[in-house]
């Protein structure tokens, strides 16, 4: 456990009462693989590029779209290089000092023989290194949720006890997925995108978008989200955004279910208390004898929608009426 911990991959944005009238909120996970660096790179400027996005407000779905393919842009600038450098460097001193402090056959030390050390002083570690990408934005002025979704995590919406899909999954085995690959001149074996990547959509891994005759969203990988609108109102109970290691223990159902009971049982219960237990529950307890369900990196946001009381009395004297 102390070593799979220790080799966190993810990182996350959570942000309110944003935008010129304060009224957009921005939720999002990031999960990186390769590599912490482009997950915390994307988690640090993925707001302010989002916010300054032209099309905001008035038409977030565009926005959303333009600031995921942007990533991919700043993160070459000379200042994305540099920042990305900064980020390895720091990575590895982190690994070295926890390192010192595990014994010979740890996890920690089984897991830095399998992934050797990159150069944190190389220019081009967003060529190997990358994140899938799960963002939620709200528009409290004209009420209505965008789901962006870019790779293998995932938000489901819980609308009534019910579990609504936000995204869907970007696999190999798509066929969508497939025929941009082929058409991009790349191949998949054994489930993985050149017999390496398991996933098909997400920022960096720019080593897979060098095809110069087609646009970022034709590219084999591409950071080009899927992007679902629904409406804001009293339906809605929360949404849960989750890397694909949490969904491949839970299903939709499942996880909106856990969090409800909670909800119900102990009102005053915290958000986080509710990530914790649900974390703690499907998280492998012996990582040497388990076939990969529960190891992976964790990361989970539960946003819990406010009703609004006017609609919720409007709704009120309609039954009413009804009756």
């Amino acid at each position: 456990m102390q070593g799979w911990r220790k080799r966190q991959e993810d990182a996350h944005l959570a942000a309110v009462s944003k935008g010129e009238k304060k009224d957009i909120d921005v939720f999002g996970v990031f999960d990186g693989h390769g590599g912490k660096e482009i997950s915390k790179f994307v988690s640090n400027h993925f707001l302010e590029e989002l916010v300054a996005n032209k099309n905001l407000p008035s038409d977030m779905s565009l926005a959303l779209k333009e600031t995921f393919i942007k990533m991919d842009e700043i993160m070459q600038t000379k200042e994305g290089i540099e920042e990305i450098k900064k980020y390895s460097r720091q990575s590895k001193e982190e690994d070295e000092r926890q390192s010192k402090n595990e014994p010979p056959n740890s996890q920690m030390q089984l897991l830095a023989q399998l992934m050797p050390p990159k150069d944190p002083e190389a220019n081009d570690i967003f060529m190997r290194t990358g994140c899938t990408a799960c963002v939620m934005g709200i528009d409290e002025t004209n009420k209505k949720i965008y789901f962006a979704n870019a790779g293998d995590s995932r938000v489901v919406l819980c609308r009534k006890g019910v579990a609504e899909e936000g995204s869907h999954d970007h696999k190999p085995e798509m066929e969508s997925e497939k025929n941009r690959i082929y058409k991009a001149d790349g191949w998949i074996s054994e489930g993985r995108v050149k017999g390496n990547l398991n996933l098909t959509r997400g920022f960096g891994d720019l080593e897979y978008k060098q095809n110069k005759n087609l646009k970022p969203e034709e590219q084999m990988i591409t950071a080009n989200p899927d992007i679902k609108i629904v409406d804001y109102n009293t339906d809605c109970d929360f949404a849960i955004i989750g890397c694909d290691g949490i969904w491949d223990c839970l299903s939709n159902q499942e996880a909106c279910d856990f969090v409800s009971k909670r909800l119900k049982d102990t009102p005053d219960i915290k958000i986080s208390k509710i990530i914790e237990e649900m974390l703690d529950t499907i998280v492998a307890k012996d990582l040497y004898n388990e076939t990969g369900v529960g190891c992976d990196n964790m990361t989970c946001i539960v946003v819990v929608f406010k009703k609004d009381s006017s609609e919720t009395k409007e709704k009120n004297k309609d039954k009413e009426k009804d009756k």
